[in-house]
């Protein structure tokens, strides 16, 4: 098992660099659910994610020579920020690879954070050529979400979610390839607290879902999902077992329902997510029977970079 003497020395470290997000409890979803229901507000994150989380801790772990390297990833967008956030504040050049439709604001804000942006076919072809830039550069590969260490800096948002509501009967979260729902089921397993851990798929995406039905970790052929941030063309290896071993259950929603659950978020809580930051509240309107313990729930909101322009076609 975990220490959570380990968990604790990365979150000391990249304490100073990120912000300990609010956690707060919402009427209007608590009379829907029929229980306290508490927003972890992580889109108020630096970067509007919690990848700077792993990220800062993935890099603060390197050698002096993998620093002097540099690193690189593949990404839909938030990740590819919070490795360029993390280098800038460390002094480390870094390098994303995105899929040649990456969200525009997020490749922007990629930028604007230092980071080399290299835009590259699908998703899938994004994702090998940043494995060949790499080899070809002598850059030091940091995968965006099947990362031991990454997984161990980003428990630390697992920890404020225990500390804030110790009876904690669930957690909805939002998984893409399965880091932060990985970094969750660390900080569950080392504070040894049974709260249920539920995931939330779009339906386009279900890495995770599938690779539950199969028994390990698979590829997905494709993806097609309004959450960018959710799209991630496989589930972690690292992850998925982690979330084979601690989670509940792994739930699927629908677009639209992820779009309803944004329109409420900005409506009741004015709170304005992007798809994959809305994904777990989707998944507690859908699925919110599936945690059976008393007490609170939380659902994590991650993810604040919304498309402006992609917004207006939704709503």
């Amino acid at each position: 098992m975990l220490s959570i003497d380990e968990i604790m020395k990365a979150r000391t470290a990249i304490a100073p660099y990120i912000h300990q997000t609010p956690l707060w409890h919402s009427q209007a979803l608590s009379r829907l659910a029929g229980r306290d229901i508490y927003l972890k507000a992580e889109l108020f994150q630096k970067t509007g994610s919690y990848k700077p989380r792993g990220m800062l801790w993935a890099l603060m772990s390197l050698s002096d020579e993998q620093r002097a390297a540099g690193v690189i990833t593949f990404s839909a967008g938030n990740a590819a920020q919070g490795l360029a956030y993390a280098g800038s504040i460390l002094g480390i050049r870094t390098v994303v690879v995105m899929a040649a439709m990456a969200n525009p604001t997020k490749v922007h804000a990629t930028r604007e954070y230092g980071a080399e942006v290299i835009l590259h076919g699908t998703p899938q072809e994004a994702a090998q050529h940043c494995l060949d830039v790499a080899a070809a550069r002598g850059l030091s590969y940091i995968s965006s979400y099947d990362d031991d260490v990454l997984m161990t800096g980003h428990a630390s948002l697992g920890c404020e979610i225990f500390e804030a509501v110790p009876d904690v009967a669930g957690i909805f979260v939002g998984i893409g390839g399965g880091g932060m729902a990985g970094g969750l089921a660390k900080a569950a397993l080392a504070l040894e607290h049974n709260a249920a851990l539920i995931g939330v798929e779009p339906t386009g995406a279900p890495a995770m879902y599938e690779s539950l039905k199969t028994g390990s970790a698979v590829r997905l052929p494709t993806v097609r999902t309004i959450a960018d941030g959710l799209a991630a063309p496989s589930a972690g290896v690292a992850c998925f077992e982690l979330v084979r071993r601690r989670f509940t259950d792994v739930v699927l929603v629908e677009d639209d329902q992820i779009i309803d659950a944004m329109k409420l978020l900005m409506q009741r809580c004015k709170l304005m997510p992007e798809p994959a930051g809305a994904a777990a509240v989707a998944g507690l309107l859908a699925h919110a029977g599936k945690v059976t313990l008393p007490g609170p729930i939380v659902c994590i909101v991650s993810g604040g970079n919304v498309d402006l322009a992609l917004l207006k076609q939704w709503l």
